[in-house]
């Protein structure tokens, strides 16, 4: 059973009333939607067509929001509904990022997530959904899509039915009749010059629309549409560039010791991992601060989803912190271990400190809704962000304690310098990244970063973060100016900052409904 909707733009007049019955029915706050009516405008004064769009979550057949979703409280019911579980939910927006449809948004009031569930309460007793009682013109038409004599699998059958992003392999199971292209598609349409009964967006989308109008992207504009906020912002800037820190103390420390061959082992490599542990429970707070319920966020090790990343990622970061914490401690043990057990659990913690750094890269992978996250190969530039942020930070830390000039401070010159170009041929090459069957959306979000209202910070990240600091390390090193190599740390620490953050709200720039 696939229940799911054939909404007939042969007959809606965008008169809200389905927007409204669903708030009625659902207790939806004012501000959020499950289900909402978009304006789109084609053409120049006097001739002027006006197209609406009824959007709303599409009961995917392979729900992204349910993959992402680290605690369960998300669910594809036995009749094909996705319902979230709101004594489950955190509140950490996975879903909503997940979601390349826009549909789910959190209640403010009870910090969980909430989504169109079909009326579930009224299907349940035989009844229709709200939207669909209430459209006065038989609009929206619910049905069974796996019962072949329901009215809309024979609609399917019949018309030409389009569906909203099909290219994100979700299978939508709302489809549309005759409806405007531009209505479903958000990269048809411009940003209005102001909007009817409503305020015009703010921020980043604001001028990440502007730029593509200025490209001529297309002469259809959205005239009226939904508020959408910026989900993740500062914390989670802050959450991945700690977190590269944490992985990357640890791995370039390592690396800087097996260059200098010596048998310093415990006292060094513990205050390697102290870095690291340090900007593990920095990482740990900012996850924790950025959920709505954080007081919910032992959920995620009781009850994990283990097809997603995020729980994936905690019991790597446990991991990863257990060994940290055996590192830091082993200096003070009575008895020195031997060569065999320092390499044996080095290596271990390096493979572990690699997967806290790269799996970010499969978590952002599921966030279907948010395209350039999706990037082929970012886990592996998450190990090179690693080392880069890693050796930095130590390089600034030997400089803070006045070991400008020593054998460790120009090994992981060296490591940042190897590092930081690896960093810098991942960027570059980054326009050819783009997921399978998402290359024209992916292609607009790099342009709004290379040319469009995020130049200005990329090119501040490569100069500051990528050019400033190979100079500064090759500059101590032939001209023994070893003071500069803690500058070099600090300006590759603020680069890397600027890249983390350009990334993280470009992602979040263009519109997905």
């Amino acid at each position: 059973m696939q229940l799911g909707f054939v909404i007939d733009h042969s007959r809606c007049i965008g008169c809200h009333a389905c927007t409204v019955a669903c708030k009625s029915e659902n207790g939806v706050p004012v501000g959020d939607f499950r289900t909402w009516v978009k304006y789109t405008e084609t053409g120049t004064f006097p001739t002027v067509r006006r197209d609406f769009a009824v959007l709303r979550c599409n009961q995917c057949t392979d729900a992204p929001c349910v993959t992402i979703c680290p605690v369960t409280a998300l669910d594809k019911r036995p009749d094909g509904i996705v319902d979230v579980d709101p004594e489950q939910c955190i509140g950490c927006k996975g879903c909503m990022h997940g979601c390349p449809y826009d549909a789910l948004y959190i209640n403010e009031a009870t910090g969980t997530a909430e989504k169109c569930h079909f009326c579930a309460h009224r299907t349940e007793q035989g009844l229709a959904p709200a939207c669909a009682v209430v459209c006065p013109t038989e609009a929206i038409i619910p049905g069974d899509f796996d019962d072949p004599e329901s009215r809309v699998s024979r609609m399917r059958d019949e018309h030409a039915l389009t569906a909203r992003k099909t290219e994100a392999g979700t299978g939508p199971n709302v489809l549309y009749r005759e409806v405007d292209e531009a209505g479903i598609d958000p990269g048809l349409t411009n940003l209005s010059e102001g909007f009817i009964w409503s305020e015009n967006p703010t921020g980043d989308r604001v001028d990440a629309q502007l730029f593509e109008a200025m490209e001529q992207r297309a002469d259809t504009r959205t005239v009226y549409d939904v508020p959408r906020k910026q989900l993740w912002g500062g914390k989670i800037t802050g959450y991945l560039f700690a977190k590269s820190i944490a992985a990357g103390a640890f791995l370039a420390g390592w690396a800087s010791q097996l260059l200098m061959n010596n048998d310093e082992w415990g006292p060094l490599t513990a205050g390697y991992s102290m870095i690291g542990l340090t900007f593990l429970m920095i990482t740990g707070a900012l996850l924790v601060a950025d959920l709505k319920r954080p007081s919910r966020f032992w959920k995620i090790l009781v009850r994990p989803n283990w097809s997603s990343w995020l729980a994936r990622g905690t019991y790597l970061i446990v991991v990863y912190s257990a060994l940290l914490c055996v590192w830091v401690a082993m200096p003070f043990l009575p008895v020195e271990p031997s060569d065999a057990v320092y390499y044996s659990l080095g290596w271990a913690t390096c493979v572990m400190a690699a997967l806290t750094a790269c799996y970010t890269g499969w978590l952002f992978a599921q966030a279907k809704g948010r395209v350039l996250w999706m990037k082929r190969g970012y886990w592996a530039h998450l190990i090179a962000q690693a080392f880069v942020a890693g050796s930095a930070m130590i390089m600034v830390a030997i400089g803070v304690i006045g070991a400008v000039g020593s054998e460790e401070m120009r090994h992981l010159g060296s490591v940042l310098v190897v590092s930081l170009v690896v960093h810098y041929l991942f960027i570059k090459s980054e326009g050819r990244m783009a997921p399978a069957r998402r290359e024209e959306e992916y292609g607009r979000v790099i342009r709004l970063i290379t040319e469009g209202p995020f130049s200005k910070r990329h090119l501040a990240s490569l100069v500051l973060g990528v050019v400033l600091p190979v100079g500064l390390v090759a500059m101590s090193q032939m001209l023994g100016l070893y003071i500069l190599e803690p500058v070099a740390g600090a300006l590759a620490l603020i680069g890397l900052w600027i890249e983390k953050d350009t990334f993280v709200r470009a992602g979040q720039a263009l519109p997905i409904s």
